[in-house]
């Protein structure tokens, strides 16, 4: 068995750290937790300033996952842990949850509201639609 948390850098994702180390102290399981630093390469123009902040994006997301592994290793769980760069983080999660092998990906739900939720859709909803072992989410 082993487990992968996706990390959602800008979100509150203490409860999906706490549910990640406590499925993986219970089942004796080593846990990733992967950091996504969103890119917006596919966007053909500067879009809202954000075209030269992917180097204090990366060290923004890299503080939160420092925090995260802080947490685990107080909790007993000495996780592995990866940042990965790129435009799509559900295809970032699943790639990842096959190179690692993971049995379960588990991860938070940003809830989006208006036109938003249809238009952009979900990534949980597209790491469940896609992912080939179990997925959990946490509210």
């Amino acid at each position: 068995m082993a487990i992968l948390m996706a990390l959602d850098p800008f979100g509150d994702f203490g409860k999906v750290l706490d549910e990640s180390i406590r499925q993986a102290n219970n089942r004796h399981a080593p846990l990733t937790i992967l950091a996504i630093a969103e890119t917006f390469q596919d966007i053909q123009h500067d879009y809202a300033g954000l075209s030269g902040a992917s180097e204090e994006l990366f060290t923004q997301v890299r503080r939160k996952l420092d925090a995260a592994k802080l947490e685990a290793i107080k909790q007993g769980v000495t996780p592995t842990v990866l940042i990965e760069t790129g435009p799509s983080p559900a295809q970032n999660i699943l790639d990842c949850a096959e190179q690692q092998g993971a049995d379960l990906i588990i991860m938070g739900h940003r809830e989006k509201k208006g036109l938003d939720r249809f238009l952009l859709g979900s990534v949980a909803a597209k790491v469940i639609a896609h992912a080939r072992c179990s997925v959990l989410v946490v509210r």
